[in-house]
Formats: C-alpha cells, structure tokens, sequence
C-alpha cells in the first residue's frame, strides 16, 4: 500500500490525533473512515435525485424548488428559535 503525507498546521494534527484516539483509531484510520463515508457532492446529488423519484413513485408528490426552499427556511428559523 502506498503512502501519501499530507500537510496541516500543528494544530490540526493535534486535534486529529485527540478525535483519532478518542475513536481507538490513527489519524490514517481516521481521515480513511472520513473519506470511506462521507458522500462527494455528485454523490449527494444522485441520492437526492432517487429519493425524489422514490417520492414521486409512491405518493405523486413532486416538491417544488421554491416550496423546498422555504421549507428548509421555516424549519432553520423553527430550531433557532428552539435553541
């Protein structure tokens, strides 16, 4: 397996290293679980596409831009006045 050094302030490494043995892992083992998991915006945007034709499959429902849009603004203002 080849091996690659990627550079990062002190900092950085520092808390890697407390988020890495927090999980009983390396810094490699966790910066490869993140990668491993964590979907790419293309990948995002294919999940979503599915999930709406899964939606539209099962109840005809297809949300509007716009309605999404305010949707999401109602419940962002909705948890921030909860906090």
């Amino acid at each position: 397996m080849a091996h690659t050094t990627i550079k990062v302030e002190s900092s950085i490494r520092d808390r890697l290293a407390i988020l890495a043995a927090e999980k009983d892992t390396t810094i490699a083992g966790l910066v490869g679980e993140f990668a491993t998991h964590t979907l790419t915006q293309s990948e995002r945007d294919e999940q979503i596409a599915k999930t709406l034709e899964v939606l539209h499959a099962l109840s005809g429902y297809t949300p509007d831009p716009e309605q999404d849009r305010a949707a999401d603004d109602e419940l962002t203002r909705r948890l921030g006045s909860a906090a």
